[in-house]
């Protein structure tokens, strides 16, 4: 055989496998009309008129109406049905309305007006529905209702796969649960699990006392057990406080609420940001914590304090008023104050930060110390501090060796512009001070008095009143032994103090660690 010969038999061969229009030609059935009260038919247009008490079968749908006009060709079949439409598909797929377009070779369906349709799980309301009978797929436009034993759901397009169980939802969606109602621009909802997807910028608002809402672009809700887990652009509010987080899991049966990864939340009653990697709501006992690079930022109006500890926690007193908690390797800055300690308590009651566990904190150029440091603030500005036990004040003249020192049981002290002017000593009170002429350091004067109110300006003290007879002495500065410039538990701790709000962040090393260190990477790199 030739190749010519070949080639024409291989044609004849796939001709023959392929109908001429290239799709293979389904068998088309034949439309049944079980029962009608009247028939006439219009020659001219190949229509059949079918007149009360309709009931018509095509393969697995059964259809009643009051009247039915059916166009047969060769090419078309199609039905109209008018009055009290009734359809049923596969003996579990029910619709109802007041009209219906069926064409019957493609097994396509519109219904119209006063829509109903039914399944086991849902019953869906329109007043437009196409469904295609082939993928038992229903669409619905121009506004829909879906509901179930649950939940209710509406949107102006809709999409209900009956096999599946899924319907998807579009354009002004609302859905109405238990615990919630959503209302968004794109959703999913599975009718058999009750979930519902997030596909698009979605609200969650909550049906309780406390405000509690959610947004979320990406997620799921279990509208059966309250449960939620969101992906983008995530925010939760609750009572006072917002929350954002790049992923949320929540539960509203226990009211805990879990935060992934660049979390922050924010208290806009008392101008405090909590921010973090991994974090916790409680929305019973409205109590919150951060961890994992936490940071607190107290927002002022002229400065703000930015303070890290290993866990930050939030709750509440009885009276609703905020209680704030630091714990382990405190660290705090503001361009006039700067602290370390273990624990941290902010009482937004009366505005006052309590420091406990070797605090120290440096404001106006000195360095505090004692067994516990409360800082009473306001408007974002420190006020008073109050020193309890073995309190100590040490200010460093210039770049010197020379340090004013305050020793005393109790010490408070007085701000002004966030400037300390005064300090009044309880109890046990020493001093070591360098007084000056006119710039000029003249010696060091010590004393020790019970009572001492000692006087500051410009970061200097300028006066010293001892409120009992005091105990005392000027030494000129040439004739000062370099033992009597210090007091007791003299300590100089300015490697702790933070530099920078990001400092705040670094665990810093004592000067002999830093010099051993330096040394020892000296000698690695030989």
């Amino acid at each position: 055989m030739t190749k010519a010969g070949i080639w024409v038999g291989m044609l004849c061969i796939l001709w023959g496998l392929f109908p001429i229009n290239g799709t293979a030609q389904e068998k088309k059935s034949k439309v049944k009309i079980l029962n009608a009260d009247n028939f006439s038919m219009e020659t001219q247009h190949n229509l059949n008129k079918f007149i009360g008490n309709v009931h018509m079968k095509h393969d697995d749908v059964l259809l009643w109406c009051d009247s039915l006009y059916q166009v047969e060709r060769t090419d078309t079949n199609y039905l109209e049905a008018f009055g009290h439409v009734r359809v049923v598909k596969n003996d579990s797929i029910h619709m109802t309305g007041d009209y219906m377009f069926y064409d019957a070779n493609k097994k396509q369906i519109q219904v119209r007006r006063n829509v109903t349709l039914k399944d086991p799980q849902i019953t869906l309301t329109t007043n437009y529905l196409d469904y295609d009978g082939i993928f038992d797929i229903g669409y619905y436009f121009n506004w829909g209702n879906l509901k179930d034993e649950v939940n209710t759901l509406d949107s102006k397009q809709g999409t209900y796969f009956t096999q599946s169980k899924l319907a998807f939802f579009k354009d002004s969606v609302k859905v109405v649960s238990p615990e919630y109602d959503i209302y968004s621009d794109t959703l999913k909802y599975n009718t058999e699990s009750k979930l519902v997807y997030i596909l698009g910028p979605s609200n969650i608002y909550g049906k309780g006392e406390d405000n509690n809402t959610l947004y979320s672009e990406d997620g799921w809700y279990d509208t059966n057990l309250g449960h939620a887990e969101l992906y983008k652009n995530n925010r939760i509010t609750h009572l006072t406080y917002t929350g954002f987080g790049d992923t949320m899991i929540i539960d509203s049966i226990s009211g805990i609420a879990n935060l992934y990864q660049n979390i922050t939340l924010i208290d806009s009653i008392n101008d405090v940001i909590v921010k973090g990697h991994y974090a916790q709501m409680n929305q019973t006992t409205n109590q919150a914590f951060v961890t994992d690079s936490a940071l607190l930022i107290m927002v002022g109006k002229q400065d703000s304090l930015f303070l890290h500890g290993d866990t930050l926690y939030m709750d509440q007193d009885s009276a609703k008023n905020q209680i704030l908690r630091a714990y382990h390797k405190v660290r705090f800055y503001s361009r006039d104050l700067q602290g370390v300690c273990d624990s941290m308590v902010y009482l937004s009651a009366d505005s006052t930060i309590s420091l406990y566990k070797e605090p120290i904190t440096w404001a106006s150029g000195y360095q505090m110390t004692a067994e516990k440091i409360s800082l009473l603030t306001g408007n974002g500005q420190v006020k008073q501090f109050f020193m309890t036990t073995k309190a100590f004040m040490v200010g460093r003249r210039w770049d010197t060796q020379m340090f004013d020192q305050i020793k005393g049981r109790n010490m408070t002290g007085y701000f002004r512009d966030n400037e300390l002017y005064m300090v009044y000593v309880d109890g046990s009170g020493e001093t070591i001070y360098y007084p000056d002429d006119q710039g000029a350091i003249i010696g060091v004067n010590r004393a020790t008095s019970s009572n001492i109110r000692i006087m500051i300006d410009k970061r200097r003290v300028t006066d010293i009143i001892f409120m009992n007879k005091p105990d005392g002495d000027l030494t000129p500065l040439l004739l000062v032994n370099p033992e009597e410039e210090r007091l007791k538990d003299f300590r100089w701790l300015q490697y702790l103090q933070p530099k920078d709000r990001y400092d705040i962040f670094n665990t810093p090393l004592p000067p002999k660690e830093e010099k051993e260190e330096e040394e020892t990477s000296e000698i690695s790199n030989h």
